[in-house]
């Protein structure tokens, strides 16, 4: 599969009558591997963007690029196009008519990464034209401030050390119970993975804090219902089970959590 678009790597290839309306540059302090993941990575759009994007659903991807329907109805998509080594195309449709074209450039360096995106709209009035860049710069300003985040989270991730014990001292019960009950949290790691202490009727468990899909937080926790949620994407698990109850389409599970057990008045994490 491939674009829709007929020669979807070319600029304005519907010969529409395409209006410069802003650029658009920053510097992302992500290494350009993870912006490119970024770029792909369609799946975020309705959880990390909820806020810019109503609705979400793809109809076909690839190594390509990806096309998703905008609304429910399927008459409108955006289709983004890998156009070379360094650059890729946006273009919104509404009812089969392309409504915006927008290119961004990627420059490595180094630890970070260099952005440029051209906003380009058909048939733009020139005493709009100030008024639907200040728009565009001001949305995107938004969705690089959300994914600089998130790309920066997961390579932390990805190359941070973690403990490797199977066992560990956490603390006092007593202390833990008391910060629980002030809402802080308690997170320890083991065998190599990561955990956040919880109080489920009286009894206090752990649940893994990274989304075993790409290494986000699972911090959207609602232990009394045994359901985690990754914000990124909006992975579901059952913590007891640790299989993965949304999307459907999931293949990946938590890991099984330590126990926790109660010795001389401490709490012990210990891998079965």
């Amino acid at each position: 599969m491939s674009a829709n678009q007929p020669n979807a790597k070319a600029f304005n290839p519907n010969a529409l009558n395409m209006v410069q309306v802003a650029t658009y540059e920053r510097l992302i302090l992500a290494p350009l591997v993870r912006v490119w993941e970024n770029v792909l990575d369609w799946e975020h759009l309705p959880y990390l963007h909820d806020s810019s994007f109503d609705y979400v659903e793809l109809d076909v991807g690839g190594p390509w690029g990806w096309r998703t329907w905008s609304n429910a109805e399927h008459t409108d998509h955006v289709e983004l196009t890998l156009a070379s080594e360094d650059s890729y195309v946006a273009r919104s449709y509404q009812a089969g008519q392309q409504v915006s074209e927008i290119w961004t450039t990627l420059t490595d360096e180094g630890d970070a990464t260099q952005v440029q995106v051209e906003f380009f709209i058909p048939n733009v009035e020139e005493d709009k034209t100030e008024k639907l860049g200040q728009m565009m710069t001001h949305l995107y300003t938004r969705l690089w401030d959300e994914d600089e985040a998130m790309m920066q989270q997961r390579h932390k991730r990805l190359h941070e050390h973690r403990d490797d014990r199977l066992e560990k001292s956490l603390g006092d019960e007593a202390s833990i119970r008391s910060k629980l009950a002030d809402r802080d949290a308690i997170t320890f790691q083991l065998k190599r993975r990561e955990y956040q202490i919880t109080e489920v009727d009286g009894r206090l468990i752990a649940i893994s804090t990274i989304c075993p899909h790409l290494m986000g937080p699972l911090i959207a926790t609602d232990a009394s219902n045994g359901l985690v949620r990754c914000p990124w994407h909006g992975y579901q698990f059952d913590i007891n089970s640790g299989e993965c109850v949304f999307p459907e389409h999931a293949d990946c599970t938590l890991p099984a959590a330590p126990e926790l057990h109660v010795s001389n008045g401490h709490i012990i994490a210990r891998m079965a």
